[in-house]
């Protein structure tokens, strides 16, 4: 299988195999691929931080560009990957509907991973780099995605080595 059909297959199972079309689609379908692979989806796209959070140019590539080999490869997802968009589902509830809930949940998720090398290592100094990179979110709403990251204990470890 290619990484596109691999992508396909679990865009598929969210309803979002053939809604490539927007900025506001390209954008939630960014974040949830770097959801999957948070809850162990085999998925390899990189990502790095980039204006709207997490983003893969690769991911943007192999979904616009396919081969032809990737678009005669068609699977679906095994049971194991099928529970993986579930637990990914329930985790997100409703904000799996509103890209911008979506893109503050991976945002965090990605800084609260990846910030402590770059000196954010305290939820505090976690908040205030991720209020100056999107100031349309409240302090309000980035402790209710906090909490909500905390309480899942997917990311425990993470949030066991941050400082304070």
């Amino acid at each position: 299988m290619t990484k596109y059909s691999d992508a396909m297959a679990f865009l598929r199972a969210l309803g979002l195999a053939d809604d490539l079309n927007s900025f506001t689609s390209r954008k939630r379908i960014q974040k949830l691929i770097y959801m999957l692979k948070q809850f162990r989806a085999d998925l390899k796209f990189g990502y790095a931080w980039y204006v709207h959070g997490p983003y893969s140019p690769e991911l943007t590539r192999t979904l616009f560009n396919p081969s032809n080999v990737d678009l005669a490869s068609k699977r679906d997802l095994t049971k194991t990957e099928l529970q993986i968009v579930n637990r990914m589902r329930n985790f997100l509830a409703e904000s799996l509907y509103s890209v911008d809930s979506l893109e503050l949940i991976v945002s965090l998720i990605y800084v609260i991973k990846h910030g402590p090398e770059e000196g954010y290592n305290t939820k505090q100094k976690i908040i205030e780099y991720l209020q100056s990179q999107k100031p349309q979110f409240s302090a309000e709403e980035i402790e209710v995605a906090w909490h909500k990251i905390e309480k899942s204990e997917i990311w425990k470890n993470f949030l066991t080595k941050l400082r304070g």
